[in-house]
């Protein structure tokens, strides 16, 4: 399955809130603080493992006034980095 058709949803044990618009994650097995600016809290936020991330592309488009292709790459690019990082999980099927 690609990308795009994967649901993420945020890891449990990761401490957050928004703050002034911003998130603020907390990992604590790296021992950092990150803050996310708008349009990475509005995808951290959208991560609830219901939504596809086809479907939080189609979110950011429309709440950020943004081409496809720029949401597209920017959403896959920063959904890369949260797998990688160990921030989210994927969700499975059945």
């Amino acid at each position: 399955m690609g990308l795009l058709e994967r649901r993420l949803v945020k890891q449990a044990e990761i401490p957050w809130s928004v703050v002034e618009g911003e998130a603020v994650l907390i990992d604590h097995r790296e021992g950092e603080l990150i803050r996310l600016g708008p349009v990475g809290t509005a995808i951290w936020t959208a991560l609830d493992g219901r939504r596809t991330v086809r479907e939080v592309i189609a979110q950011i488009r429309e709440s950020f006034d943004v081409s496809e292709r720029q949401a597209a790459r920017d959403v896959q690019r920063f959904m890369k980095q949260l797998l990688r990082s160990e921030l989210v999980d994927e969700v499975r099927e059945g």
